[in-house]
């Protein structure tokens, strides 16, 4: 296993938690690149490397607010878990069918950090965050899943203009 390209991976988690997060928000979506990345490693990587991967990307969501560092990591580790045993154990050729599984995950992990944090206008936060937000993560997870099966490459996008 080599290590280098994880730690670049935690590298721009953390950059994009830092820097591009408050940037990229539209009206108050905003991508959850760690469980995006974390499911692209789940479903090519194996198990161990999943679920270090997950742990490290935890505590690096959760020194935002220490005291949630331990619901990061329980809400990114048990579904990207579960991730890796679905796309282990089913056919997971369409792109479909891996966006179903990041968006269980997506769905997952805001659902438990929304209940931490704010418990009582749960409701509110589904419509005005969680969701919005796992359709922003989803298009650009569907990019992503499109440019790891071949189906847009740099010859496509020249060939258009």
């Amino acid at each position: 296993m080599k290590i280098i390209p994880y730690i670049l991976y935690l590298f721009f988690l953390a950059l994009h938690l830092i820097i591009t997060k408050d940037i990229i928000v539209i009206y108050g979506a905003g991508i959850d690149m760690a469980v995006l990345i974390i499911t692209l490693i789940a479903l090519y990587k194996s198990e161990t490397t999943t679920l270090w991967f997950a742990v490290c990307a935890g505590i690096i969501l959760g020194s935002v607010r220490l005291d949630l560092m331990t619901w990061e990591i329980l809400a990114l580790v048990i579904p990207a878990l579960i991730v890796h045993q679905v796309g282990t154990r089913i056919n997971l050729e369409s792109v479909t069918s891996r966006l179903i599984l990041m968006a269980g995950f997506l769905l997952i992990h805001q659902s438990i950090i929304a209940l931490v944090i704010s418990g009582s206008d749960f409701l509110t936060l589904i419509y005005r965050t969680i969701l919005p937000g796992a359709v922003y993560t989803l298009i650009i997870g569907g990019i992503a899943f499109q440019i790891l099966d071949g189906r847009i490459t740099w010859k496509k996008i020249k060939a258009l203009f």
